[in-house]
């Protein structure tokens, strides 16, 4: 034999076995493809005792969430439809699991009044919610829950301080000057906490001043780092590859809690955090718990309901300039307003209430399960199922509103609202206990700013076409980046 043809059978002889070596290479990747496959539809398969309800499509949800989508837009895109064609209920695919929101709102009124039926769900198991959910106010149930309730609510039955919202107004507007372009959402936030901090808390956050990794970005930071789309999606991931460095955040974001209680027992005062610790029963879990999700729901919720009702106030200048006639005849030459002015507001208030119903700061409320089987409508539930009383549906269902994407503060004036179709704070025993603080606060530093500035949203604005709400793993809609024009009034 030639060389030249022992050449060629070599050559035939090495591609055949090359050919053989992708066309094995293929399976493997063809059988990884398949269990890839398979171990997917096994965890999204729908369990046997809920096939009967009507569900959002799981990949929907999953591709909402690979898009970072805020939480109303997920809403009014995938389980709205439901609600609209006068389904009471939905099967949603949520932390790696399938469970129920509630889209009507005689059935939210039904699963919120019945603590019994219906108790909170803990989320402790979930890194998400490690330092949120817990044994506190929001999320504990019982004997703990009316224990923790009556200290809190101890704090919030004292006078509304309306001088420390203004004094930190005069703070805020020293930020922001003789105007310009201010990313509000920051601002406003920081105002929030420094409210929650002195008024509440008995300690001075100082977040207005900007000091470097102050409590605002650390919490920011950490909520940011937290909500990771595939973490969201399949949180078992968090057991088996642990985020080491978020945890260590977390942990060291509770440790500033810990050391915040450490400070105040030296120094107790008539606040709520003094009122927690002089209960003797509480635990420090408890306790850090408590003051976790306060400092969170305080300022957080609130900030973005003020951005919601600046942001449609610079779209809708008419309305913005009915409500600054409305303030300068309530307050006349007098620069600040009182407590009574407050309550002399008719249109202002009406702007933030329109503002919590088309951007509810909570458009999702804190989980409930069953306890035991029931009926929720005309389907039947069975026990250990975890129920979502869905605020954002139940404001943007066109069975309650009228236009209900449409700004219209004149809703709450001209008709008479259906409160069971109007829940920004949440409804029945549980809703939020901190409502009249809230909306005193709003009134107060939209009375200010109303007096003070002028505002639009930049010409290159984000938010030109609708208001963007930040992604995130709470059900939270707070506008994201939010920067807003002031204009000082002179």
């Amino acid at each position: 034999m030639s060389s030249l043809s022992l050449s060629a059978s070599l050559e035939a002889y090495l591609g055949s076995v090359h050919s053989k070596q992708l066309v094995l290479v293929e399976y493997w990747w063809l059988a990884l493809g398949c269990l890839v496959f398979a171990f997917v539809q096994y965890l999204l398969a729908v369990p046997a005792e809920l096939r009967h309800l009507p569900k959002v499509s799981p990949y929907a949800t999953i591709w909402s969430y690979a898009r970072r989508e805020s939480v109303d837009m997920r809403v009014k895109r995938l389980v709205l439809p439901f609600a609209q064609r006068g389904e009471g209920v939905v099967l949603v695919y949520m932390l790696g699991k399938w469970g129920i929101h509630v889209l009507d709102a005689n059935l939210v009124k039904t699963v919120c009044q019945d603590l019994d039926r219906f108790p909170k769900k803990n989320y402790q198991d979930h890194l998400h919610f490690t330092f949120l959910s817990g044994p506190n106010v929001v999320f504990s149930n019982g004997e703990m829950w009316k224990r923790h309730s009556a200290s809190v609510k101890a704090a919030f039955d004292r006078e509304i301080p309306v001088h420390r919202f203004v004094s930190l107004s005069h703070e805020l507007f020293e930020r922001m000057g003789s105007g310009g372009i201010h990313r509000f959402s920051d601002l406003v936030q920081r105002y929030t906490l420094d409210v929650v901090g002195t008024a509440l808390l008995g300690h001075n956050f100082q977040a207005l001043q900007a000091s470097e990794d102050s409590f605002v970005d650390h919490f920011n930071r950490v909520m940011s780092k937290i909500a990771t789309p595939t973490r969201l999606i399949f949180p078992f991931l968090d057991d088996w590859f642990p985020r080491q460095a978020v945890i260590a955040d977390v942990n060291s974001l509770n440790a500033r809690y810990d050391m915040l209680l450490q400070m105040k027992k030296q120094d107790l005062g008539l606040d709520l955090l003094s009122y927690l610790l002089e209960d003797t029963t509480m635990t420090n879990e408890e306790l850090r718990s408590n003051l976790a999700i306060l400092f969170s729901a305080g300022h957080d919720t609130t900030s973005g309901a003020l951005s919601t009702a600046i942001y449609h106030l610079a779209q809708h200048p008419e309305h913005q300039a009915t409500a600054r006639e409305e303030v300068l005849s309530v307050l006349g030459n007098r620069v600040e307003p009182t407590f009574d002015d407050l309550g002399r507001l008719p249109f202002l208030s009406a702007c933030i209430k329109e503002a919590l119903r088309i951007n509810s700061p909570i458009s999702l409320l804190p989980a409930r399960w069953t306890l035991e089987p029931v009926q929720l409508g005309k389907y039947f539930i069975p026990a250990g199922v975890s129920v979502v009383p869905n605020v954002c549906a139940v404001h943007h269902n066109e069975k309650n509103w009228t236009d209900p994407s449409k700004f219209d503060p004149y809703r709450f004036i001209d008709n008479k609202v259906r409160a069971i179709a109007n829940i920004p704070f949440g409804t029945g025993p549980r809703q939020c206990v901190a409502r009249q603080f809230s909306l005193y606060e709003q009134r107060t530093l939209l009375c200010m700013l109303l007096k003070y500035y002028e505002w639009s949203l930049p010409s290159d604005s984000m938010h030109a076409d609708y208001v963007k709400n930040e992604f995130g793993a709470f059900g939270l809609s707070i506008p994201h980046d939010l920067d807003v024009e002031f204009s000082k009034i002179n």
